[in-house]
């Protein structure tokens, strides 16, 4: 670990992708405090720019005035990013397996998937708006 890691940081942007590429900018200087290894700093920034997307695309429809906020954590044992958005919500269950025959072609489902394979641990809150995925230190 090098330098100071800080506890925490909060990012609100609006939704837009000049805006996402921002966030994987800030993702990659936080989790590159957070990690010593250059796989999990990777790990950490797919899944941010993942769930970023998701929130720009699927939870505020690419409405450009809907805003994502980015919240980064950072404790001696744990590493956390949460992203909420200002859409409707979802419900995960209704979210298809990407591995299951019928939806091996589709166009969606593989963020949510690459995020639950790759995290320690995945959490929703507020109706879907909001995703919290945890690494172990």
């Amino acid at each position: 670990m090098s330098g100071i890691v800080p506890a925490s940081k909060t990012i609100e942007i609006f939704s837009t992708f000049d805006e996402l590429e921002r966030i994987v900018d800030e993702a990659e200087a936080f989790f590159g405090l957070c990690f010593t290894e250059d796989e999990k700093v990777y790990v950490g920034v797919l899944l941010a720019s993942e769930a970023v997307t998701n929130a720009i695309e699927h939870g505020n429809g690419l409405d450009e005035t809907k805003k994502v906020t980015v919240l980064f954590k950072c404790s001696d044992n744990l590493v956390e990013l949460w992203v909420e958005d200002q859409g409707p919500g979802f419900d995960r269950s209704s979210v298809a397996d990407p591995l299951d025959e019928d939806h091996l072609l589709a166009d969606g489902g593989r963020g949510i998937f690459l995020i639950e394979k790759l995290a320690d641990d995945v959490r929703y809150e507020n109706e879907g708006r909001k995703i919290g995925i945890m690494f172990n230190r």
